[in-house]
C-alpha cells in the first residue's frame, strides 16, 4: 500500500511550510492569507496562515508553522488555543516538522486545536 501525499517532499524551511500549508487550505475551499495580523480581544497577533470560507457557513481557521528542530511543548500549545480563542477562530492547526512534546498532546484536549506533524 502506498501513502497518499499531498507534496512530494517535505518542506525546506518555515516559509515554504507557511505556503504548503495555505496551497492546501486553498485547495480545499477556503480563501487564505500568509502571516496575516488580526485583531484579537487582547490586541493586534501575527498569524502564519489565516483560512477563511463563507460558503454555506462561516469557517475561520488559524494554522502555526513550526520548523522547528525540537517537538513543539505545550507551552505553545497553551498560547496557541488562547489566540484561536481571542479571535473567534473556528479551529486552529499546528503544523511541526519535528512533533510535539507529550504535554502537547494533553494540551490540545476538549479543545478546538489539532496538532499535526509535516508527515500526517
Amino acid at each position: 500500500m502506498t501513502d497518499l501525499k499531498i507534496y512530494d517532499a517535505a518542506p525546506a524551511d518555515w516559509k515554504q511550510l507557511q505556503q504548503f500549508t495555505g496551497t492546501i487550505l486553498s485547495e480545499c475551499g477556503f480563501d487564505t492569507e500568509i502571516e496575516k495580523t488580526i485583531e484579537t480581544v487582547r490586541g493586534k497577533v501575527q498569524v502564519d496562515v489565516y483560512a477563511e470560507r463563507k460558503k454555506a457557513f462561516e469557517s475561520k481557521t488559524i494554522c502555526e508553522c513550526k520548523y522547528w528542530q525540537s517537538p513543539v511543548p505545550q507551552t505553545i500549545i497553551h498560547a496557541f488555543r488562547t489566540i484561536i480563542s481571542d479571535t473567534g477562530a473556528s479551529q486552529g492547526f499546528i503544523i511541526s516538522k519535528a512533533g510535539f512534546q507529550k504535554g502537547a498532546y494533553e494540551a490540545i484536549a476538549s479543545s478546538n486545536v489539532s496538532i499535526l506533524s509535516w508527515e500526517e
